[in-house]
Formats: C-alpha cells, sequence, structure tokens
C-alpha cells in the first residue's frame, strides 16, 4: 500500500470517519462528505477542460451535459454517482464526469437523482430509468445516437446503472449499448468474505454499508427484491456488454466479482478487473496510483472495442 493511500486512509478513519448518523443529521453529513469529496479532488485528481457543460432538467431530475465536440449522433455515457443512495451529486462527480467526456469522445450525462431518506426506494431508480427514458426519445435534440445510450455508475451509481440494464432489456424500442459498473453495489444481503475482511478502515465500512441499506430501503423485504440487489435476478440473459471494476481493499470487491461471473455464465459479454492497491472511492481520486488512473484508460479501450 503506497504512502498517498496510507495517509488518505489515516485522514479518513481519524479525522473524516463514515459513520451512521441520526435522519435528523443528513443533510450536516452530507455537506461535510462534500467537502472531503473536494479535499480529495484538490489533492489526487486535476478538472480536465470540457467545451460545452450545460445544466438542465429532465422532468424533476437535475442533470448535467457534458460536451467535447460539435459531432452529431456522438456516444453518449449516462453517470449515476454514488454515495449510498444518501450523499454526493453531480458536483461532487464533476471531474469523472469530465474525463469519461474528453476520454471518450463522447457526451456525458451526470444524473442527480433523489436520495434517501427523503426518497427511499425505488426513487433513485424511477429517476435512472426516466433519464434513459428522456434520452433515447430526444436523442436527435441532444446531438446523441440513439442506439449508443451506456450507463455507468460508481457504488450506488453503480447498482443503478446495472438495475437499468434489467429494466431496459426486453423493452421493444430502448437498447442499451453497453454497463460500466464500478465497485458496484449489487447484494442486498451485505455479507461477504471481503464485507467481513475489509469492513472497517478502508474507507467504506461495513457499519456505513448497513446504515446505507435501511435508509435507502427502509422496508427489509426490499433490501434483496432484484429490483434493488440484480444479483438476485432470475434471468441474467441478454444484458448489454459489461465493464466491472472493483478495488482490492474493498468490501463490495466480492459482489462485484460475483456478478461479473454470473453475467458472463449467463452468456454476456463481460470484462472484469480488480485494481490492486486501491479502495472503494478510487475513481474520484485517480492520483492515488497508476492502477487509478489506469481504470479510465480500461474504460476507454472497453468502449472503443465494445460500443461500435
Amino acid at each position: 500500500m503506497n504512502w498517498k493511500l496510507r495517509a488518505l486512509l489515516w485522514f479518513v478513519n481519524h479525522v473524516q470517519p463514515i459513520r451512521e448518523v441520526g435522519i435528523e443529521h443528513v443533510n450536516t453529513a452530507r455537506k461535510a462528505s462534500l467537502r472531503a469529496s473536494e479535499l480529495g479532488k484538490l489533492l489526487f485528481d486535476k478538472k480536465t477542460p470540457v467545451k460545452d457543460i450545460r445544466n438542465f432538467k429532465i422532468g424533476h431530475i437535475p442533470v448535467r451535459l457534458y460536451r467535447n465536440s460539435t459531432e452529431p449522433d456522438q456516444k453518449v455515457i449516462l453517470y449515476f454517482h454514488g454515495g449510498g443512495f444518501v450523499y454526493y451529486n453531480i458536483d461532487s462527480h464533476d471531474y469523472v464526469a469530465r474525463r469519461l467526456c474528453v476520454f471518450n469522445n463522447c457526451t456525458v450525462i451526470s444524473v442527480d437523482y433523489r436520495l434517501a431518506p427523503e426518497h427511499t426506494f425505488p426513487a433513485a431508480h424511477e429517476d435512472a430509468y426516466q433519464v434513459v427514458d428522456h434520452v433515447y426519445a430526444n436523442a436527435s435534440e441532444l446531438g446523441v445516437d440513439a442506439t449508443k445510450i451506456m450507463v455507468a455508475g460508481d457504488s450506488a451509481g453503480g447498482n443503478l446503472a446495472a438495475c437499468c440494464c434489467h429494466h431496459f432489456k426486453n423493452h421493444p424500442e430502448i437498447k442499451l449499448a453497453a454497463q460500466v459498473l464500478i465497485y458496484p453495489w449489487v447484494d442486498g444481503k451485505i455479507d461477504s468474505p471481503s464485507i467481513e475482511q475489509y469492513k472497517q478502515g478502508y474507507l467504506l465500512t461495513k457499519e456505513a454499508m448497513l446504515w446505507f441499506q435501511k435508509t435507502y430501503s427502509p422496508n427489509p423485504e426490499d433490501q434483496c427484491n432484484p429490483e434493488l440487489s440484480p444479483l438476485y435476478q432470475p434471468d441474467m440473459s441478454g444484458l448489454p456488454p459489461a465493464f466491472v471494476l472493483t478495488a482490492e481493499f474493498d468490501p463490495l470487491k466480492d459482489e462485484g466479482k460475483w456478478y461479473a461471473d454470473k453475467m458472463r455464465a449467463a452468456g454476456n459479454t463481460v470484462w472484469y478487473r480488480d485494481y490492486k492497491q486501491l479502495v472503494h472511492g478510487f475513481l474520484n481520486i485517480p492520483g492515488l496510483s497508476d492502477e487509478g488512473r489506469q481504470a479510465f484508460e480500461d474504460i476507454r479501450k472497453f468502449i472503443r472495442e465494445e460500443v461500435k
């Protein structure tokens, strides 16, 4: 483990611990998490210039569109940020969206879906589906190719991206082109060897995961519902090409690998890579190591080869 990661973990564990908070304190915790994300960007990332950025709404959902060229009919990535369905927004993941736009010469639409506890399951999922519907129906106006709509996200956002693929796989018109699942949360059991091995001290804790879960899905019957925990979807066939990224020191590592294996076993095209010496959240802090920066290169290669 390099010194940068050691220093980050010391800070997170001793100065900015991620712990369960009372519902009445969520807004305060959100502000603290956003300050931490800004510090992370300052220390371990840099802003990628993008020629055209604009904010608008799809229904009630704020989104931010990134475009680096005027080419028509671009590929488009719909990006769903992480944060346990409780924290973060399109500002916290602005640098990620910028880099994805420039690296892939495509449009990126970052989605500010509704958060818990104000909005519980299935609110965030409904927002994700509404954005996909809108982008498909308005592709020409947005300057994107309706046959090249990709979904991507990290952690809880990876869950939303995965769930979009199941939701739309039998749609008569909408056919998603690819999915990029970055350390996705896909198993509501919250019970795996990696969760126990890395349950504290590695940025994301088991305690935080359990709190995120009960905050977004307070009804226990929802927690392993395949509509929320896609690992339990009974039919995994017919999904778009997938790239699943996990981190060596991440509680979610095992379920990400299980999900990749399950999709592959059902006959889908699946890329998988576990990024060594990294923790949950590394896409937002790529300056931690060469491995973190490599993830964006790997995503570029995946999109170039799988979305023609």
